[in-house]
């Protein structure tokens, strides 16, 4: 072949790949778009529990190779509590306080709710000195000053509680 044949060649060979290559990538997107679709319509399929249990099920997948990631053991902690394993998020979060730095009160106040519950709904001491320990730390703490809060209204005494709410009102925590 000769030099004049190749410029045209080359030339049709660059255009046509370019063109392909667009084509192909806008085709990537609505690939793309389909799977997502494909993965939302599967879990609309399963119940909020079956979700959980999946969340449950990766957590523990990736703890499996990072078993000091304090953060993973506090989101599985979560996952317990939101799926009624209170006694499982006791244990975690408790993991998730010992490998964390400087725990914060929202680590605290985490234990003291899966506690709480696990307790069959009692302020136990072991909960007050988590929830103390929590305000200690942050004394605005949503979750510990709800949680004082339910606690004396459902024993009676319900100006403490008014006392509690109006407070956590007033801290602009919400």
């Amino acid at each position: 072949m000769s030099k004049s044949l190749w410029t045209p060649i080359i030339t049709s060979v660059l255009i046509f790949g370019s063109a392909a290559s667009y084509y192909l990538l806008s085709d990537y997107q609505r690939i793309e778009t389909q799977q997502a679709l494909l993965s939302a319509v599967y879990f609309e399929q399963l119940s909020a529990s079956e979700i959980s249990d999946k969340r449950i099920l990766t957590l523990q997948d990736k703890l499996y190779d990072d078993k000091q990631n304090a953060k993973l053991w506090f989101q599985l902690g979560n996952a317990y509590l939101y799926n009624g394993e209170y006694d499982n998020a006791v244990l975690v979060f408790g993991y998730s306080i010992r490998l964390t730095p400087i725990p914060t009160a929202i680590h605290y106040s985490a234990k003291a709710s899966a506690l709480y519950y696990a307790r069959g709904q009692h302020l136990t001491a072991e909960v007050k000195a988590l929830l103390d320990q929590a305000l200690s730390l942050e004394p605005n703490n949503q979750t510990a000053l709800m949680m004082l809060a339910a606690n004396e209204f459902m024993n009676v005494r319900y100006q403490h509680a008014i006392v509690l709410w109006v407070h956590l009102l007033d801290s602009s925590q919400l």
